[in-house]
C-alpha cells in the first residue's frame, strides 16, 4: 500500500496493477493491432515511388532486373486497385525473378502476415541475409514476432532496428513496446517510449503505465493528459480512470503546468 493512501483505494490500485486494464494489452496480436492502428507503426511497404527510403549499399550495388522491376510496379499498380491476390501473385514472381530483391521479398511478406504469418517471417529472414544493414526489415521482422508470440526475437530484432536506424522514432516506438510487452518496466522503456511519442502519441500511455506502476504519479499524470490532448480515443476512457486514481491519491503533489 502507498504510504497515506485510504485502503479502499489502495486496493483499487493493486487491483488495476494485477489486471492490467485496456491500457496494458496483454495478448502479442492485440498489441500489434493496436499498434497499427493507433500509431501508424505497420509492416512498413517499399515501392520505388518511396523517397525517404534509406538507401543501403547493397541496394545500391545490385542492379535489379528489369523483368523483377516490372512485376513489382504490376503490384503497386495492383495495391492501388485494391487487388490483395494480384498483389501477392506478382510479389512472388517477382523475387522468383530475381531473389536479392529485398524491396520485393519485404513487399511481400507485409503482404503475407496476416493470412501466412510463417511464410512471412520467413522472407523478412531471407531479406536480411541478403542485406543485413537495412534496418526497416528488422522492423518489419520485429513486428511479424510479435504477432508470432516470440517477443524475445521480437527483442533482438528491434534493437538491431534501432542501432541501424537512429534518424527515426518508428524503431524506438516498436522496441519501447516490444519491452513493455515484456513487462521490462525501467529506465530504458520508458526513454524509448517519451522519445516516440514525440511522433507516436499511443506510447504516452504506455509510457504513463510504466511510471503508474513506478508510483510516479505525476510523471504518468504528465503522459495520461498529453494523450487525452492529442486526440486520439482508443484509449481515452482507460486513461481517464488512471487521472482519476491518481487524482485521488493523497501523496499527489500539485500540477506543474
Amino acid at each position: 500500500m502507498v504510504k497515506g493512501m485510504p485502503y479502499e483505494l489502495a486496493a483499487r490500485m493493486t487491483l488495476y496493477r494485477s489486471q492490467k486494464p485496456v491500457i496494458h494489452i496483454s495478448a502479442a496480436l492485440a498489441f500489434c493491432c493496436s499498434l497499427c492502428a493507433q500509431t501508424g507503426i505497420r509492416p512498413t511497404l517499399e515501392f520505388r515511388e518511396d523517397k525517404s527510403a534509406v538507401v543501403t549499399l547493397q541496394e545500391l550495388q545490385h542492379v535489379i532486373p528489369r523483368e523483377s522491376l516490372a512485376e513489382m510496379d504490376k503490384a503497386n499498380r495492383a495495391r492501388l486497385k485494391h487487388q490483395p491476390e494480384q498483389v501477392i501473385d506478382h510479389l512472388k514472381r517477382a523475387v522468383l525473378i530475381d531473389p536479392e530483391n529485398i524491396s520485393a521479398r519485404n513487399n511481400l511478406a507485409v503482404c503475407l502476415v496476416e493470412s501466412e504469418l510463417a511464410s512471412a517471417i520467413a522472407q523478412w529472414e531471407e531479406a536480411i541475409k541478403v542485406n543485413p544493414r537495412k534496418g526497416l526489415l528488422f522492423n518489419n521482422l520485429a513486428i511479424g514476432y510479435v504477432l508470432a508470440h516470440n517477443l524475445e526475437a521480437a527483442e533482438r530484432a528491434a534493437r538491431a532496428a534501432v542501432d541501424l536506424d537512429r534518424t527515426t522514432n518508428r524503431p524506438r516506438a516498436v522496441l519501447g513496446l516490444v519491452l513493455y510487452e515484456e513487462h521490462k518496466y525501467n529506465g530504458e522503456t520508458l526513454s524509448l517510449l517519451e522519445h516516440a511519442s514525440v511522433e507516436y502519441p499511443m506510447t504516452h500511455v504506455y509510457a504513463a503505465k510504466v511510471l503508474f506502476d513506478q508510483g510516479e504519479y505525476q510523471k504518468a499524470r504528465t503522459h495520461a493528459r498529453a494523450y487525452l490532448s492529442s486526440g486520439e480515443t482508443e484509449h481515452r476512457k482507460a486513461v481517464s480512470e488512471m487521472l482519476d486514481l491518481i487524482d485521488q491519491t493523497p501523496t499527489s503533489e500539485p500540477d506543474q503546468f
